[in-house]
């Protein structure tokens, strides 16, 4: 199973990225988890982060592709949350990736979630994880950068006919429920 986890920030990516990777026996690769290690030894990425903007795609290709590769090796596959994050990204990703590494993605879990609710979602994750990066200012800025860079993924993956849509405005079980459900139905076809 190669799989990307797609949808704004706080939609609940990570979360259910995390259990799927447990029950198909795969690597979960958060992209934001990635960046926030590799910042501990780069003061550029740190002010990425800290604005809310994207990080550029070259050194995001340079951490997560050999992650993906070792994850496929070791496992067979991946669930992807965080990237590719835009268009010219998933281009670049389906032909180094996809073609010249052959982890070409089976399925693109898209969750969608009201902003009010995403809002919420991450004022309370930074109280109770302690985020720093997630303070009103940069939440609302990281929507508008979703809203503008990584949503028109949507669309693109509709169009390669591997996009399934979830509502992630439900409770957490309900979501997982409906992403595997929609798993089986792709899996089985």
């Amino acid at each position: 199973m190669r799989l990307l986890m797609l949808g704004p920030p706080g939609s609940g990516k990570g979360t259910h990225g995390v259990r799927l990777a447990d029950d198909y026996g795969v690597v979960h690769i958060s992209s934001g988890d990635v960046l926030r290690a590799a910042i501990a030894g780069d003061t550029r990425l740190a002010g990425y982060v800290a604005r809310g903007d994207l990080v550029p795609d070259d050194v995001l290709f340079k951490l997560l592709v050999p992650i993906m590769e070792r994850a496929v090796a070791k496992t067979g596959g991946f669930i992807a949350d965080g990237f590719p994050r835009t268009l010219a990204q998933a281009e670049r990703a389906y032909r180094e990736i996809g073609i010249d590494r052959h982890l070409k993605l089976d399925a693109v879990v898209s969750l969608d979630v009201p902003d009010d609710v995403l809002v919420r979602r991450m004022l309370d994750r930074a109280q109770q994880q302690g985020r720093a990066d997630d303070t009103l200012e940069v939440i609302q800025h990281r929507l508008a950068v979703y809203c503008a860079e990584t949503y028109p993924l949507i669309e693109y993956f509709r169009e390669r006919g591997i996009l399934l849509p979830v509502n992630g405005n439900q409770p957490p079980d309900d979501v997982y429920a409906d992403i595997k459900e929609a798993l089986d139905q792709r899996v089985t076809k």
